[in-house]
């Protein structure tokens, strides 16, 4: 605590002195984003009472800072947040899945936002009961009313209201749950709710969207014409801003609407510049009226404008200058909102309590009635989306940038990780600006500690051609072999990858066999929202031993297209099959804890595709598991194959639990596979695989 309070102390006084804007590094925000957290932790030691509650309570505000702690521990490793959440969460779920205190008949939107980090806790720590409570959730949404053109009802005794806070309440939820259950078809839904809201209450003079809109225009708050509520009020709108760029995050690239969304995005954020404080570069709680008496600038709609902007600009929603305006926010925050404690946490002031419409006693939503409600401390409304900003604002700071227009350091990822210091302790960030990268990348053992961060998979792709029985150019007699064709070759530790394709383009054919698009080793590897795209052996996981986790990427390949010794762990992953053959090849060494584990993934296949087995074993003691994935029809019923190996069949552990689809029934499986049962789900989770040691 003492080396972070100095760092911060340091950080704040450069902030509060600097004429200019100072020039913040990533570690900077980091050690911010952890200790903003790690006070959060002291004033509250038990979440559910970070909103100043006496007794438990489930709601939007709980989640939205068990949200931005499992990003923290994401990003530092910091287990005591970890443990925070998992408490929390344990504490309010039930084995079967039911919640303490919720109450789904009421139809509160704000309760859904509350189970949002619940997808993430899943990926890390996963129980029967997180994923029972996330199904829970979403069948409120089926169930919660709509006005007559299909918007959901902000609550029960709200009839007929939509209000820009429900969208975050409801649609972050509901995107991850359609991308991470891939049902692609529920954005149409979560679209709708964005165009309904938005055709309603944005008002074209200014740019944006008054706080909500009553379709029966019975509330005394409601324009007798327009049903719309009379002020903008900047936290509703900096809840539309965090709603609409985490839904387009998720959304796929070629959903019909998808860019009426963005559009809805780029025009909220340029309107919002307009009325930004010149000279802390925050937002003042009744928006567009600075100079009205008892106006004041507000915390929690600057962090999360903030959070939106830098966002949407990392991922090429917004210019890039968005990102600067989102430093001077958080620069400005620092200097006019935060105050350094002197036992060394952090608090931030200035943040509205709450604001409604309607309700006993009556909200008119006057001018009068938005500053007359009580401003406070550590609002977890304003804690949890200045973390989440400042996380943000971390990774677009990159130590090196890859560009192939010039405009960054380099022009190939090579060059790059060439240029990062061997052996370096302190973590090195490259982003990959988006291009098609023509080249093989070798990333040494000397390269630990290593991130490399690409804009957009789709777009910011890594392809080279090489094959197992193409000739060695250093000697004639010789072929590269498998772990020679790789486009991505890897040994270094700590290895961080997020949002990049890796492509082996050599194809398919009878003198091209093998062809890897990446080779893995190391300890402690993650790989983020990334593609992997080959035919055989597109994913070769080399070391034993090697710890490494898959998280929301795509793998397609046609034969043993993942394989190899390592402890690896998949989770929300999309697993394609091209052609009728095996998925795994997993070589795990005797003794190992584990080998392949594949959580909550989706396996499909080409449509000709009929006759794909789950596994088979490369050596005699492979271990493959598959816990509560999806199927396809292409999966045979026998679902594994020995290799024509008959004593692998005792050696083996093929196992799976939980699986839905046309692929998933276990009463024709071989004999010799297993079927978990619920008590041995606690050693499948990322944390326990990956951490085999404690």
């Amino acid at each position: 605590m003492r080396k972070h309070t100095t760092i911060l102390a340091c950080l704040i006084f450069a902030l509060l002195s600097c004429s200019s804007e100072p020039e913040l590094t990533r570690k900077d925000y980091l050690t911010f984003a952890e200790q903003l957290a790690r006070s959060q932790m002291v004033h509250n030691p038990e979440l559910w009472q970070s909103d100043f509650q006496q007794k438990p309570k489930w709601d939007y505000t709980h989640g939205i800072i068990a949200n931005s702690m499992l990003e923290v521990y994401l990003q530092t490793g910091n287990d005591s947040l970890l443990r925070y959440v998992q408490q929390f969460a344990d504490f309010f779920i039930l084995p079967d899945g039911n919640i303490k205190v919720y109450d789904q008949s009421k139809y509160n939107i704000d309760h859904i936002a509350g189970g949002n980090f619940l997808f993430t806790l899943d990926r890390i720590s996963s129980k029967p009961e997180y994923r029972k409570a996330i199904t829970l959730l979403r069948q409120q949404l089926l169930s919660q009313p709509r006005t007559s053109e299909g918007g959901f009802w902000h609550k029960k005794v709200y009839p007929n209201q939509m209000w820009l806070d429900g969208l975050y309440m409801a649609e972050p939820f509901y995107a991850r749950y359609a991308t991470e259950y891939n049902q692609p078809e529920l954005f149409d839904d979560i679209a709708l709710q964005f165009l309904t809201i938005d055709r309603h209450t944005c008002d074209p003079l200014t740019g944006l969207n008054y706080h909500a809109w009553d379709e029966s225009i019975d509330q005394l708050w409601a324009d007798p014409e327009t049903g719309c509520s009379p002020n903008f009020w900047s936290r509703s709108l900096g809840w539309y801003e965090m709603a609409l760029v985490d839904v387009l995050e998720l959304m796929p690239e070629d959903h019909p609407q998808r860019n009426d969304l963005l559009r809805i995005f780029q025009r909220v954020s340029k309107a919002l510049l307009k009325y930004r404080d010149k000279e802390s570069s925050m937002w003042w709680q009744l928006t567009v009226f600075p100079r009205l008496e008892g106006n004041y600038l507000e915390s929690t709609a600057s962090a999360m404008f903030c959070y939106a902007f830098a966002k949407g600009a990392r991922l090429g929603f917004l210019p890039e200058e968005y990102l600067t305006y989102a430093r001077q926010t958080f620069n400005g925050m620092c200097r006019t909102v935060i105050r350094f404690n002197t036992d060394g946490t952090l608090s931030l002031t200035q943040c509205c309590a709450v604001a409604g419409l309607g309700g006993v006693p009556y909200r008119d939503g006057s001018c009068q009635y938005y500053l007359s409600e009580p401003v406070r401390e550590d609002d977890p409304k304003g804690i949890g989306p200045l973390i989440m900003a400042t996380l943000e604002l971390a990774k677009s700071q990159a130590d090196i940038i890859v560009a192939q227009d010039g405009s960054g350091d380099f022009t190939t990822l090579q060059a790059a990780v060439n240029a990062v210091p061997d052996y370096r302790k302190s973590r090195t960030l490259i982003r990959v600006k988006p291009g098609v990268y023509h080249e093989k990348l070798i990333i040494p053992a000397s390269k630990e500690n290593l991130s490399i961060i690409g804009d957009n998979a789709a777009t910011t792709v890594l392809t080279f051609g090489n094959y197992a029985k193409l000739p060695s150019p250093l000697y004639s007699d010789e072929t590269l072999g498998t772990s020679g064709s790789a486009t991505l070759y890897t040994s270094a530790d700590n290895l961080y990858v997020e949002n990049l394709t890796i492509c082996n383009s050599a194809g398919e054919g009878k003198h091209i066999s093998q062809a890897v698009a990446a080779h893995v080793s190391g300890r402690h590897v993650v790989f983020r929202r990334c593609r992997f795209l080959g035919n055989q052996d597109t994913l070769y996981t080399y070391e034993k031993g090697s710890l490494q986790w898959y998280d929301q990427c795509y793998i397609e390949g046609t034969t043993d297209f993942i394989f190899g010794s390592s402890i690896a762990v998949f989770t929300a992953c999309h697993i394609h099959s091209k052609k009728n053959s095996y998925v795994t090849a997993a070589s795990t060494p005797q003794g190992q804890s584990s080998g392949y584990t594949f959580l909550y993934c989706d396996l499909t296949a080409d449509p000709d595709v009929t006759q794909v087995y789950l596994g088979r074993p490369w050596r005699p003691y492979a271990q493959t598991v598959f816990i509560h994935c999806r199927l396809g029809a292409h999966i045979r019923p026998e679902g594994w194959h020995n290799w024509n190996k008959p004593d692998a069949e005792y050696s083996t552990f093929y196992a799976e639990y939980g699986n839905t689809g046309e692929g998933s029934p276990t009463d024709m499986r071989v004999s010799w596979a297993h079927i978990l049962t619920e008590s041995q789900l606690t050693n499948y989770t990322p944390w326990n695989l990956l951490h085999p040691d404690k």
